[in-house]
């Protein structure tokens, strides 16, 4: 009688623990589990010349920007400096862009440090954009999130 009242135990927790390992091993490969899944693209700061359209972060390394000029005179963009972690590099090729137009700035970053650039991976870049608008330098600063694109 206790062999039995054993058996069914350790039938009962068996099959319970392997149902709890099923259902976990589904969630893994749904992804569940990758922070990634739960990032989308979030801009944060860009108050003046507002938030950037779009941007995009290749496997290659590449990154661009798309800048639209919000304010109502037309504006010189003199630098546009993308920094991730501790590494930076910028683009100081001199644009004019006119009230409401817009510009894909490229910014080749492919020779920084970028870890591994698989595509999902959650990255996250600060920008810093020179500009002159009214005869005055300003400076536009934002962080851009998002997950790298295949």
């Amino acid at each position: 009688m206790k062999a039995q009242s054993a058996m069914e135990y350790l039938m009962t927790y068996g099959w319970a623990i392997l149902i709890v390992i099923i259902v976990a091993a589904a969630l893994y490969a749904l992804g569940i589990f990758n922070p990634a899944t739960y990032t989308g693209r979030i801009p944060t700061g860009f108050t003046t010349l507002g938030t950037p359209d779009d941007w995009d972060l290749e496997t290659s390394g590449d990154f661009d920007i798309k800048i639209m000029n919000r304010l109502a005179s037309q504006i010189a963009i003199y630098n546009v400096t993308i920094t991730m972690g501790t590494d930076s590099d910028y683009n100081s090729t001199m644009l004019t862009v006119g009230p409401g137009e817009e510009y894909t700035y490229p910014a080749s970053i492919s020779g920084l440090n970028l870890g591994p650039k698989t595509p999902g991976v959650t990255y996250s870049v600060k920008v810093d954009i020179l500009y002159n608008a009214g005869g005055l330098n300003h400076t536009e600063l934002g962080t851009l999130t998002g997950t790298v694109s295949g």
